[in-house]
């Protein structure tokens, strides 16, 4: 039946229900209602026939989703044991694999531009060695004797140079030849090299908000607030050498050693709170105190917490503070004989 027939049929049959509702007794109100109230119930059934299929679609998705990943967690385990445990499948694989390694990458970066366009500060992650650190990281079976028997930080201000190469755990601090960076030094550094420093603006953290780039924290002429405490990180090898230039490769480093690029400059005013220095990228640390004071308290690591103690030194200016991050994690405190800003410079080596 076509359309116009299904409906004059339709139009039929109502008028035959009206008609017999009326020589039922029932009033024009009535029928009215009674049709009202069936395509209610009509329109509920249908509602509700609906939901359940849309239900059911639902489940089965889920369901079709759950076994696809069992069957490719399953079909990865495969792999993962063919490749680890078959010989003659690894080399075959590996052969045949280190030939599309470039091409793949190459791909990846052409597919990558588009994105890059849209999201421009994502090419800061090209200078990021680590992009999530873990901080539930903990080495278990450490050995702990580098620090047991250390109960204060020596001064090794007149040893031979020679002695202070040693690549052991115990942290030591010496006098060096630095020249004393202030806070005003770095604003002439700043002022000499404005163009190529403000890229690193993002970079800072800071507990003022008056002071969240470098242009405000270097061209505010005010004094620098007490207790202010601002974190500059470098990690772009041309920003690194325009701040070499006020904070050179300290005397003890070994002649082989690699500097990282990553390094902090930190500036405190006399009250700022405690905090924990930063993370580095390599093992051997060193703060060279530019100007001011601070109280550095090293805490032993958690994996040698049991078996070493805290110490804790005052870093005056010139001074020079070296430390394994492996068995010490440093905390700075502001220090009872200072009243002028800190600036403290931090990097590591490998």
């Amino acid at each position: 039946m076509s359309k116009k027939q299904i409906l004059s049929e339709y139009k039929k049959n109502v008028l035959i229900l009206r008609k017999k509702a009326k020589n039922l007794g029932l009033s024009s109100n009535e029928i009215e209602n009674l049709f009202k109230q069936s395509f209610t119930e009509l329109r509920n059934e249908l509602d509700n026939s609906r939901n359940v299929s849309e239900s059911n679609k639902t489940l089965r998705s889920c369901t079709n989703f759950r076994n696809l990943f069992v069957l490719l967690t399953i079909f990865l385990i495969f792999i993962y044991v063919l490749l680890n445990v078959h010989q003659p499948t690894s080399s075959i694989v590996l052969r045949n694999v280190q030939g599309l390694t470039y091409p793949t990458l190459k791909l990846v970066r052409f597919l990558s531009v588009p994105i890059i366009k849209l999201f421009p500060r994502l090419t800061d992650l090209y200078d990021e060695t680590c992009l999530i650190e873990n901080p539930y990281f903990y080495v278990s079976d450490m050995e702990c004797w580098p620090c047991e028997n250390v109960f204060t930080v020596l001064n090794l201000t007149k040893v031979e140079k020679s002695l202070l190469k040693s690549g052991y755990g115990t942290p030591f601090i010496t006098k060096s030849n630095q020249q004393l960076v202030t806070l005003e030094t770095m604003r002439e550094l700043y002022e000499q090299n404005k163009y190529l420093l403000n890229s690193e603006t993002k970079r800072l953290e800071s507990t003022n908000s008056s002071y969240t780039t470098l242009e405000s924290l270097f061209e505010n002429n005010e004094s620098f607030p007490s207790n202010t405490h601002i974190s500059w990180r470098v990690t772009k090898m041309a920003t690194a050498r325009v701040v070499r230039q006020v904070f050179p490769k300290p005397f003890f480093l070994p002649d082989r050693s690699g500097q990282s690029v990553e390094r902090f400059v930190i500036i405190d005013g006399p009250e700022a709170d405690p905090y924990a220095l930063p993370s580095t990228e390599c093992s051997y640390v060193f703060a060279i105190q530019g100007s001011g004071e601070r109280s550095i308290v090293l805490k032993p690591s958690k994996e040698c917490s049991n078996n070493c103690r805290t110490i804790s030194v005052v870093l005056k200016p010139s001074y020079i503070l070296w430390y394994n991050w492996w068995y010490w994690r440093p905390i700075s405190l502001p220090s009872t004989n200072s009243s002028e800003p800190s600036v403290t410079y931090i990097n590591s080596y490998c």
